[in-house]
């Protein structure tokens, strides 16, 4: 592999992407014609960017994929708190952080150390399993706590990672037709669950919303804990393949997740004209907003990017991590071969998050 990702969009599923982080961080501003992008990489550059209201998460007069359009899959995608830019954002995102602060994190903790210890139960802790593990328990967890029975938590995830493959930039139609199938069912069984626990506190939080805006955001939580889920448990395990570490101390998670983050960059569709922490940019642009490096910048407050800051910011962070928390907690008492697990580690090839891969060097 070279010594250098080829470019921003490689970055994350490169060995060592942090010196062309630091890089890129050092210079603030860069012009990729070849992607024809600009690249947010500075911690000043990054937040002037996440900050400013000409700067936005689609693009002007597409509040959807194009192909999505028309469909119940886009009809859930314009729903989403992430891909909102309407009036609507400011009381639907109020709506989701009353939501989230409703589950205690102890409680989703021990939810996925649960699932993952009884997943882990079933066979060997091969990498492979682990693997599975990952895809699995993010939305598995949150399946439960919304009060999926405990037969459907697997075809959940199962779902859920149709979804994320129907929206990968690269999905091909038969892609495409799962997802739209998976978004249908997802939606069906979200509408028949039992309103009570955590899901009567979504309720109540969407009580002014409707319910189409209720069921498309818990179906757009579930698709967010994919990719960000995966990646939070796959760095803890390797980061444990290294040597011991307290996976439930949030301080150590910010420091090593500053150091080796997760999710890498976002996008930002210019609106208007507009001068961001120096830059001019005009309307049409496209900003990659570079998470990663923002991180490592010196001259930043030095903290973990992966969250997103700003009105888009994910605020399920903190659930995110006690899943994974809850995950490794498991890991330790099924005592796997750390060591050999160490040797098989690879990247997931994915433009924006770093997911490792633990079983591609094993026998099927």
């Amino acid at each position: 592999m070279s010594a250098w990702p080829e470019h921003a969009l490689a970055a994350a599923s490169h060995a060592d992407p942090y010196p062309y982080y630091r890089e890129l961080a050092r210079q603030g501003w860069t012009r990729d014609e070849g992607l024809g992008l600009w690249l947010a990489a500075s911690h000043a550059a990054a937040s002037a960017v996440l900050a400013s209201p000409a700067c936005l998460v689609r693009p002007p007069g597409e509040p959807v994929p194009a192909i999505w359009a028309g469909s119940r899959m886009g009809d859930t995608l314009g729903r989403w708190l992430r891909m909102s830019e309407s009036p609507w954002h400011p009381p639907l995102r109020a709506a989701v952080v009353a939501a989230f602060a409703a589950m205690p994190l102890s409680a989703v903790q021990t939810c996925a150390r649960q699932l993952a210890a009884a997943f882990l139960a079933e066979g060997a802790v091969t990498g492979k399993r682990l693997d599975a593990l990952t895809d699995y328990l993010p939305a598995a967890t949150l399946a439960a706590l919304l009060g999926w029975p405990e037969p459907a938590r697997g075809q959940v995830a199962a779902q859920v990672a149709a979804l994320a493959r129907a929206l990968a930039a690269d999905a091909d139609a038969a892609a495409r037709t799962r997802g739209e199938a998976a978004c249908r069912d997802l939606l069906a069984q979200l509408a028949c669950l039992p309103a009570s626990g955590w899901l009567a506190a979504w309720r109540q939080a969407f009580a002014e919303l409707g319910e189409a805006s209720l069921h498309a955001n818990l179906a757009g939580m579930l698709f967010q804990s994919f990719d960000a889920g995966a990646g939070l448990i796959s760095a803890g395990m390797a980061w444990r393949c290294r040597q011991p570490w307290d996976g439930n101390d949030d301080k150590e998670w910010n420091r090593r997740l500053r150091a080796d983050p997760v999710l890498h960059h976002t996008r930002r569709f210019v609106a208007e004209e507009v001068e961001l922490a120096g830059q001019r940019l005009l309307p049409g642009d496209v900003v990659l907003v570079l998470l990663a490096a923002a991180a490592q910048d010196p001259a930043g407050p030095g903290e973990a990017m992966d969250f997103g800051r700003g009105r888009h910011g994910c605020p399920g962070e903190r659930l995110a991590l006690a899943i994974a928390k809850g995950a490794l907690t498991a890991l330790e008492s099924a005592r796997p071969d750390w060591a050999a697990l160490a040797g098989s580690i690879r990247y997931r090839h994915l433009p924006n998050a770093r997911i490792r891969r633990f079983g591609a060097g094993e026998m099927r």
